[in-house]
């Protein structure tokens, strides 16, 4: 059985909606409270307080807080389950030596739901197409509300636990599903062998030439947001401030949307259509990283290196790989990511596999060797030929190719990712 998970949208009246707020401040006053008497118990008694000693005080919290009992106790553990996992991310950012961000109190506001961990409490009743109804807590307390979304594993699925989450006003429920291996499968419709750069210019580009462009969904709404910030700076401690900001995050989601949607649709052609799928590892938040520099060290072009970190970030690369990654794995398709720092695609020769150092504006590869191609297709054939050379030896990388140069005898192989299903070249 696999797990996957699917968002549907929530349509709740008026009463549904106050209701749910309603729950969900009485989760974040559980939150805060549990971490109040954590914080306490330290600084009075040097004592540690786990999840299973608050969990085992529930039946009293309720006892005392009748309104608690309509949220059912598996959703307050869950509650209170949230809580221990960010002290265990704070002890463990601790003993890696990483700045540790200590847990927080949470404003209302800001807390953005509740979740049921297991089948209790909740029912989610599909009405065929996208019509769905969503039944949460029980008895008289028990609420209908209207939802709407689909997914493609059929009848197969079954629910397993839920999140409700409140963005913008609106509300959603995440439903993470228990599918047969069956169900998961995707029909690949055909066997191409593909190399493939992701970039700023074109989104990606194939080794055939072919070319994706970047839609620069935020470049094209940044004058639209630049005016509503300005508006909202004009008005600040109104009515009309509260609703700007609604509006900025509105436009901001929207963003989001469409990246997402364009992201699944292109990741979800290139399984359907490639039996091998090449390209590098990337790392964005190092390619985005700030050159504003130190005191001491102040950096160069900031601001050029700003807005090209804002294109980084707009292009959506970080979601890039694990959508390839869990679709390849369901198409049957080989997806190799070939080792960035020792391959070095954009700067080696497709033809003769030597260094040709290029700065970033030189767009053209150009190789004493006689070879010239644009430097994003000459990646891409960098990285499919790296992954026919390593397609019997998973794992490796530039080291592998079957007469390496002289110069790279005696390197260490390159750690190269490969799906954990893959499927023959003939497949």
């Amino acid at each position: 059985m696999q797990r996957r998970k699917v968002t549907l949208k929530l349509y709740p009246n008026a009463a549904q909606s106050a209701r749910l707020e309603a729950w969900t401040r009485l989760h974040c006053e559980l939150y805060n409270a549990a971490l109040e008497e954590r914080i306490d118990a330290w600084h009075k008694a040097r004592k540690s307080i786990s999840y299973y000693d608050q969990q085992n005080v529930l039946p009293q919290i309720k006892a005392d807080r009748p309104e608690l009992n309509e949220l059912g106790s598996h959703a307050l553990q869950q509650t209170l389950r949230r809580l221990d996992l960010a002290f265990q991310l704070f002890f463990r950012r601790v003993k890696a030596g990483q700045t540790p961000g200590f847990p927080r109190f949470k404003a209302a506001k800001r807390f953005a739901g509740f979740a049921y961990p297991d089948s209790a409490g909740w029912r989610l009743m599909q009405h065929g197409g996208s019509g769905a109804t969503l039944r949460i807590g029980t008895g008289e307390a028990a609420m209908s509300i209207r939802a709407r979304g689909r997914h493609r594993f059929g009848v197969e699925a079954k629910p397993n636990d839920i999140t409700l989450t409140r963005r913008n006003g609106q509300w959603f429920v995440s439903v993470t599903l228990r599918v047969p291996e069956s169900a998961c499968a995707r029909r690949r419709t055909g066997d191409q062998r593909r190399g493939v750069d992701f970039g700023i210019n074109d989104w990606a580009t194939f080794d055939d030439g072919r070319t994706i462009d970047n839609p620069r969904w935020l470049r094209e709404e940044l004058p639209r947001l630049a005016a509503l910030q300005r508006q909202r700076a004009r008005k600040k401690g109104s009515l009309r401030f509260k609703r700007l900001g609604r509006r900025i995050a509105r436009l901001h989601e929207r963003i989001g949307n469409l990246r997402r949607d364009f992201v699944h649709k292109e990741t979800t052609r290139m399984v359907r259509q490639c039996a091998i799928l090449a390209t590098e590892q990337l790392a964005p938040k190092t390619m985005s990283r700030s050159a504003r520099g130190t005191v001491d060290a102040p950096g160069r072009r900031v601001r050029q290196k700003a807005g090209l970190n804002r294109e980084i970030l707009s292009a959506g690369f970080g979601m890039v790989h694990p959508m390839l990654a869990y679709k390849a794995e369901e198409a049957g398709t080989r997806l190799h990511l070939s080792n960035t720092r020792q391959i070095k695609p954009s700067q080696r020769c497709s033809a003769c596999w030597e260094l040709v150092p290029k700065t970033l504006s030189q767009r053209m590869h150009v190789c004493p060797c006689g070879h010239t191609a644009p430097r994003d297709r000459n990646s891409a054939l960098v990285v499919l030929i790296d992954a026919f050379n390593t397609q019997h030896t998973p794992g490796t990388g530039v080291a592998a190719r079957p007469k390496p140069l002289p110069r790279q005898r005696g390197k260490s192989k390159s750690v190269t990712r490969e799906t954990p299903t893959t499927a023959p070249l003939g497949a």
